[in-house]
């Protein structure tokens, strides 16, 4: 990519890939603004999109995210911009139809068993069938077990690294390592 000054990007992968903290600090090294889509959301409906998921249904989510894209490019047209995605940006074609105005996808491709490993650290069975810390589509499948929440997981972002590669515009590998050298190798990509 030869001049990064033509580019908005728009950052996405699986969730707990780095796609917010990369976002804040590639926004930063460009002087530019930096949106999270997850962030306008829970903004605009006034909860957390987790308890969106969980209270209206993936499709009110889906359609506050798709507001929440539209919201974003049409409030910056002409500027660069950087933006953060929802892990499961992906699932939302008329999302990430709005987003392709801003021109450049960055896949955050981590290794999927690392981005289990990094959602598994913090999920917690409270007792048969009960979770806490598990993501709203894992707990719409009714997992039984921690091998369940694992299993449903690994299908999910199975699905979704197809759809991540077929959309990204950049593919960066990033590492089981320190932002910083995560950042670099993003940064690299784009220039």
């Amino acid at each position: 990519m030869s001049d990064t000054q033509d580019h908005s990007f728009v950052l996405m992968g699986l969730k707990h890939c780095g796609k917010s903290t990369q976002g804040e600090l590639l926004a930063k090294e460009l002087g530019v603004d930096f949106f999270d889509t997850d962030k306008v959301i829970e903004d605009t409906v006034g909860q957390s999109v987790r308890a969106l998921y969980k209270n209206k249904g993936v499709s009110q989510f889906m359609l506050e995210e798709e507001k929440a894209c539209e919201k974003i490019v049409s409030e910056n047209q002409g500027k660069q911009i950087v933006v953060a995605t929802g892990g499961g940006i992906c699932d939302n074609p008329p999302a990430i139809t709005k987003l392709r105005e801003l021109n450049t996808f960055i896949f955050l491709r981590l290794d999927i068993n690392f981005s289990i490993e990094r959602v598994m650290k913090k999920v917690v069975m409270i007792e048969p069938r009960k979770f806490q810390n598990i993501p709203a589509y894992v707990e719409a499948e009714r997992p039984r077990t921690l091998k369940d929440v694992r299993e449903i997981m690994l299908k999910k972002y199975q699905e979704r690294l197809m759809h991540y590669e077929s959309i990204a515009d950049v593919i960066v590998d990033i590492k089981n390592a320190p932002i910083e050298e995560n950042f670099k190798l993003i940064y690299e990509a784009i220039r």
